[in-house]
């Protein structure tokens, strides 16, 4: 990695208290029910006392998931609240009217959130809620709140260069994101800011077992996985002979070991590499094949490749 801290898109456009509606600066299914708001207890005063969000991928919650261990492992481990802040589910409304997981996502300002574009494909915004300050799937927890999407913009070359191509996608929140100790947003990278053997984060409630990806985890899970270097992901032993090529626009992180990796109900949320200081979002999860099995490590949508569409598309957003 480079010694010198990365470079961060948009501060002029994500930061600037001066642009209206952007402040200084988040495959399986799980019923819920409804989107409720806030749980009942929470405090009014705690919720608002950190309204504007801290420097972006700062945190006040540690957390050091362990690395590679001798245990086969999906999940990696349980997260306190708070320690990854930027994290989103993403929903979507079933025919009963429950929210039923569908993807997680990031937050890089009060209004916007990135995911991966195969989490919103066919899907209208209409149904899609946003979950901040989320946790666990199984409760309300105190600071969390639920967004309706006012605008989704999936990439326009989405899957034209190979069945996982340009997997990524912006949402806009109808109305804002309130940013507190457990909500705040993430950096997005102007230039790559990752390197092989890079340590990083994935987050998210996917399967902990490869073997049942439709069992996905109640509580917010994290892992450390290494970044592979493209030539190695590219080899025939790894992704070289599979149906998708490894593009520019791809990074690979997990173990070619196998045993550590996202899964089913990871999709769209961030691979968090730490930069000057700073989290950055370096991936988006995206496709891999199965789950942390030998040669196979989790493909990632690099963000720092989309830079310029992402600056694109949050352009034409505050003017619509």
């Amino acid at each position: 990695m480079q010694s010198t801290p990365a470079l961060f898109l948009l501060f002029s456009i994500l930061f600037n208290d001066q642009i209206p509606g952007l402040s200084c600066v988040p495959h399986d299914r799980f019923k819920r029910n409804g989107f409720p708001k806030f749980s009942e207890d929470f405090d009014i005063e705690d919720l608002f006392s950190h309204r504007r969000a801290m420097t972006c991928g700062s945190r006040n919650v540690n957390h050091d998931p362990q690395r590679a261990a001798n245990v086969k492992i999906i999940g990696g481990t349980s997260t306190p609240y708070g320690a990854y802040p930027w994290q989103v589910e993403v929903q979507v409304r079933s025919s009963s009217g429950q929210g039923e997981h569908q993807c997680g996502g990031a937050i890089i300002s009060d209004t916007v959130v990135l995911t991966a574009a195969h989490c919103l494909q066919g899907v209208s915004k209409s149904k899609l809620r946003v979950i901040v300050g989320k946790h666990n799937l199984n409760g309300v927890d105190k600071f969390e709140q639920t967004l309706k999407v006012e605008k989704a913009v999936l990439h326009h070359r989405f899957r034209k260069d190979g069945t996982h191509s340009n997997d990524i996608a912006v949402i806009k929140v109808r109305g804002s994101i309130g940013f507190n100790q457990y909500v705040q947003p993430i950096c997005i990278p102007e230039h790559d800011n990752v390197a092989a053997s890079d340590w990083c984060v994935v987050t998210g409630w996917g399967a902990q077992n490869a073997e049942q990806i439709d069992d996905i985890s109640n509580t917010l899970r994290a892992a450390t996985v290494k970044i592979i270097d493209q030539n190695t992901c590219r080899s025939s032993a790894v992704y070289g002979n599979s149906h998708q090529n490894i593009l520019d626009s791809m990074l690979c992180a997990g173990y070619l070991n196998g045993g550590i990796d996202a899964c089913g109900g990871d999709s769209g949320g961030p691979l968090a590499c730490k930069t000057g200081g700073r989290f950055v979002l370096s991936g988006i999860v995206s496709w891999g094949d199965g789950c942390a099995k030998k040669n196979k490590p989790g493909v990632y949508t690099r963000v720092s490749y989309y830079a310029k569409w992402i600056n694109e598309i949050l352009q034409t957003l505050q003017q619509t």
